[in-house]
């Protein structure tokens, strides 16, 4: 594999070395210039100016998920992460649409099931932005209904691993199966190879999704460790 994990890197455990912590660093460097910037603007943007108001918060939402991303693949604080990815919620929930990704609604609900203690904080945000998305997709309403701490109605959903998981009593067995595959299964994913971009766009790969399931179905994650893409230790903060 490209990826070696718990690599320390001047005292800091890198959780992703496809890149330096150098890369990194820079990469948290501009994307937060950039966020100052775009704040500053919003902030002195009309309220009459929608359009504006709405393009700002939509930018300000994927940068503040991309220094969350960058920050757990340097190693940083969990505490670090969090704080930006409640930022970036906290815009995407007033931009979210139903013409969205489906995967990145996936990141941000799972995320939000790792981080489930601090649920209280964050979840009503969540909620509206579910309830924007519109989808009655199997697993983005496992993952809410998790949260809302509601009994889980397990639907139909676009991702067939996650029906293979509804029916299966081998739940650890399915989740091991997509986990090895699921960075080929998103050849089609806008990040898809990003760490062979020139444009820098690369800020980690990271199967938050297959973490949250194993949480909400209790299964020992264990073997899961060494994956490259398994954010283990998210998965038991």
């Amino acid at each position: 594999s490209e990826i070696a994990i718990d690599k320390v890197v001047g005292g800091t455990i890198m959780r992703d070395t496809i890149k330096p912590q150098d890369y990194f660093l820079a990469r948290i460097q501009a994307d937060t210039a950039r966020i100052k910037r775009f704040e500053e603007t919003l902030k002195n943007t009309e309220p009459s100016n929608e359009r504006g108001i709405r393009l700002g918060k939509s930018q300000l939402s994927k940068l503040y998920l991309d220094c969350a991303k960058t920050s757990y693949s340097m190693g940083a604080e969990l505490g670090e992460v969090y704080s930006y990815y409640i930022q970036s919620i906290n815009y995407y929930k007033d931009t979210c649409t139903p013409a969205d990704s489906l995967y990145g609604v996936i990141d941000y609900l799972s995320i939000g099931v790792l981080f489930h203690r601090s649920k209280q904080e964050f979840l009503s945000a969540l909620e509206i932005m579910a309830e924007k998305f519109n989808s009655q997709d199997g697993l983005i309403c496992c993952l809410i209904q998790y949260l809302q701490d509601k009994p889980l109605e397990m639907r139909q959903s676009k991702l067939g691993y996650f029906n293979d998981l509804a029916e299966s009593d081998d739940k650890m067995a399915v989740l091991s199966s997509e986990l090895s595959h699921w960075y080929q299964h998103h050849k089609s994913a806008s990040w898809y190879d990003s760490h062979k971009s020139k444009n820098n766009t690369y800020r980690g790969y990271w199967c938050f999704e297959i973490a949250a399931l194993s949480k909400i179905f209790g299964i020992d994650d264990k073997d899961f460790a060494l994956n490259p893409y398994y954010p283990y230790d998210l998965a038991h903060k």
